[in-house]
């Protein structure tokens, strides 16, 4: 054997010891770095006559109003972990690893590793939560179900699948009496319970308007991108997918020891969902024609453009806008992050002051 190979002496060409050079990435980490690819060139779209009908949000239910009031008194709730010995019972919030597969073969989408579920029913997954009632934390658990007829995954809709659960630990929620006034003065949406329940129904609305417009945004960005005559190359889609896996999923199987052929499964069931590809090659579409309307139209990246970034970057992070501008100096990457995002939202400006925008439902 030539000793030359394991020899710990550097590599002229790098300054690194052949012990400290990376010669194995598994794949989830390979997809997560990405790699070089091409962009086609794009003819920025016309923005005239840009004009679009926004659909008139559904009504808040009493059930949602419900959901929606735990949710916010949730962090006034006190918790009790559940022993080895214990028994789950319904509503415990569950701490599990899972997978599933269907005819042998993983389903896109299903692994989770250190995901909080609650012990009760999910529309999208009939019978799955529910068979966490009665088992002991710190166990695995096999779980047969068939698929609704509205599953998200087109193609798996109506299927038998098989989930692998893995229960790290469970703890009983006991919430305050919701009507009690030390519950309602902590939580400091009114005196009684019908104000507190009018404060969170008024919260709702302010939501609801927020997703209203980030429909409108998507609404208006899907047309832009409709005008945009531009071919996104099948490997261009492929990359994005990649790259969106490795940052997610493929951290998932990577972190539960999957094999390498597992891994590479996990990734084509990706790959091979069509709504998924539609949805990265109407993104990649819409930035390219974003890309282009900056070009065309001559806009440009200002200081107080980029301040308010910062602010909200901040205001998201509980940091000063100084801690997070010392934090980029630091960090060329999420200085890169943050530019990319301010050209993105600032040509998305700029093409929403050229919209109209009619809300069904709302008087003229």
């Amino acid at each position: 054997m030539d000793s030359k190979k394991n020899s710990p002496e550097k590599s002229k060409s790098s300054g690194k010891k052949f012990n400290e050079m990376p010669l194995y990435v598994p794949p989830a980490k390979k997809a997560e770095q990405g790699r070089p690819v091409q962009l086609p060139q794009v003819e920025a779209p016309s923005l005239e006559g840009l004009s679009i009908n926004v659909p008139a949000p559904e009504a808040f239910t009493e059930e949602d109003v419900r959901e929606r009031f735990l949710e916010l008194a949730r962090p006034f709730a006190t918790e009790q972990a559940r022993s080895l010995d214990e028994e789950i019972a319904p509503g415990d919030e569950v701490l599990l690893n899972m997978a599933g597969y269907t005819n042998g073969r993983l389903i896109p989408f299903s692994v989770r590793t250190d995901a909080w579920v609650e012990a009760k029913p999910e529309p999208s997954l009939p019978g799955l939560y529910e068979a966490l009632v009665g088992q002991t934390p710190n166990t695995g658990l096999v779980v047969d179900i068939t698929l609704p007829d509205d599953y998200p995954v087109e193609s798996l809709r109506g299927i038998p699948a098989r989930f692998m659960l893995h229960i790290q630990a469970a703890r009983v929620v006991t919430y305050p009496d919701l009507e009690s006034p030390e519950f309602l003065q902590a939580f400091g949406r009114g005196a009684t319970l019908d104000e507190a329940t009018k404060s969170v129904v008024e919260q709702m609305k302010q939501e609801a308007s927020e997703v209203l417009l980030a429909q409108a945004r998507q609404l208006v960005l899907i047309e832009v991108a409709r005008r945009t005559q531009v071919e996104i190359p099948r490997e261009l889609v492929d990359e994005e997918i990649r790259r969106r896996w490795g940052a997610s999923e493929g951290k998932a199987v990577a972190e539960l020891e999957f094999t390498d052929e597992e891994q590479e499964e996990s990734l084509n069931t990706w790959l091979a969902d069509e709504p998924t590809r539609q949805e990265v090659e109407l993104r990649l579409r819409i930035a390219l024609a974003l890309g282009a309307i900056v070009k065309r139209d001559g806009l440009v990246l200002t200081p107080g453009f980029v301040e308010k970034l910062l602010s909200d970057e901040a205001a998201s992070q509980g940091l000063s806008v100084h801690e997070v501008a010392d934090g980029l100096r630091n960090s060329p990457e999420h200085q890169a992050r943050i530019e990319q995002l301010g050209w993105h939202l600032l040509a998305v400006e700029h093409v929403m002051k050229k919209a109209k925008l009619r809300f069904e439902g709302a008087e003229d």
